[in-house]
């Protein structure tokens, strides 16, 4: 790690220190490592910076801070890129409030691909994974990164999608890149490091905190084209995320949905405010202004991988649905497993083509 990365690091993770201060204070004094010599009067003398900050900027031990997370990033293989390098993503560093730092595991290149993101609720409906499919396929076809932030439900169908469709992929963390959040996704996330990357601004040993996901979302609209939201009810994150694309100037895509769905409340609802409405990947690469290859234009469904059946959770799942249909309830009580859990498993399931999702959150193995 060079002085420079080390003195970004530093600054970026003093407590208080976030994207935005971190840029004013450097835009003020000239460096990371300047801001740490300034004086109090003159860190005081800056419009909202405070007494509280500037102790933390004289009681915070940057040394022991770098050294555990030079740690932790040699254990997991993750490295460091700051804004000044050539490998941060360049989409992204348009914005004066990206993040000083990114964590990355797997090939940092991912990142300065053109990607589309894939946003959507966590209890996605059968409809709303095979428009996944079909989108991320396409995508794929036209040389698209996908981008998305390996939540439950659609996140994690776009991310296997691509994998399957042999495509890039790219995975936003909202915690550190060396905890996998929801843990169930850590095969998911093996399988993207080895053909894209996972990512995050968050330090090493960052747990997974609420108030994490809209700045994760941030960073995820910050590395793509434009954010396709495929399902989405009205109180969803999806749709933080929907408001930062807009405000960001990026393009935004909703797939419409029955107007009776509660998935598709969200959606529908941004297609009255102006985002592109979705029917197939020819309407996304018309408004990106990219040319729709003819495997891109007639794809139905990414082709899958061979893959034998699935160890653990899968196996269990498969098992209980050998004898008949079971819905969700049924099946958590069966197992049990949380239904949150549960259906992120039925998802990767149903990719795989191990499980049929009929009707009324009913379950039925092929």
């Amino acid at each position: 790690m060079t002085s420079e990365q080390e003195d970004t690091l530093a600054l970026f993770g003093v407590p208080g220190v976030g994207a935005k201060i971190f840029a004013r204070l450097v835009g003020r004094f000239g460096s990371p490592a300047a801001v740490f010599d300034a004086s109090d009067g003159e860190l005081l003398a800056m419009d909202g910076i405070g007494p509280v900050l500037v102790r933390n900027l004289r009681t915070f031990d940057h040394y022991a801070f770098l050294a555990e997370q030079k740690r932790l990033m040699e254990t997991c293989g993750a490295q460091l890129l700051i804004r000044s390098s050539g490998q941060y993503p360049p989409l992204l560093n348009r914005f004066s409030s990206a993040p000083p730092v990114l964590f990355v595991r797997g090939d940092v290149e991912a990142l300065s691909l053109q990607s589309l993101a894939f946003v959507g609720t966590r209890l996605p409906s059968e409809y709303g994974i095979t428009m996944t499919h079909q989108l991320v396929g396409g995508a794929v076809s036209a040389g698209l990164c996908i981008v998305s932030g390996m939540a439950a439900g659609i996140d994690a169908a776009a991310h296997r999608a691509a994998l399957d469709s042999g495509g890039r992929t790219v995975a936003v963390f909202g915690s550190g890149v060396d905890i996998v959040y929801p843990a169930q996704n850590r095969k998911l996330s093996e399988d993207i490091i080895g053909n894209g990357c996972v990512v995050s601004h968050f330090p090493m040993g960052t747990t997974p905190l609420r108030g994490n996901f809209p700045a994760r979302n941030a960073v995820i609209v910050g590395l793509s084209l434009g954010t396709i939201v495929v399902e989405a009810p009205e109180k969803s994150g999806a749709l933080i995320t929907a408001d930062l694309t807009m405000r960001a100037g990026r393009k935004l895509f909703a797939v419409p949905g029955n107007a009776t769905s509660r998935t598709s409340r969200g959606t529908n609802t941004l297609l009255t405010k102006g985002a592109y409405a979705v029917l197939g990947i020819e309407q996304i690469l018309t408004v990106l202004g990219k040319p729709v290859p003819p495997s891109a234009a007639i794809h139905t469904a990414p082709p899958r991988r061979e893959r034998p059946l699935p160890p653990g959770a899968g196996d269990d799942i498969l098992k209980a649905l050998a004898a008949k249909p079971l819905h969700v309830d049924d099946l958590s009580m069966c197992l049990g497993m949380p239904v949150s859990e549960l259906l992120n498993e039925l998802t990767m399931l149903e990719l795989d083509g191990y499980v049929r999702q009929n009707p009324g959150k009913i379950f039925e193995k092929c």
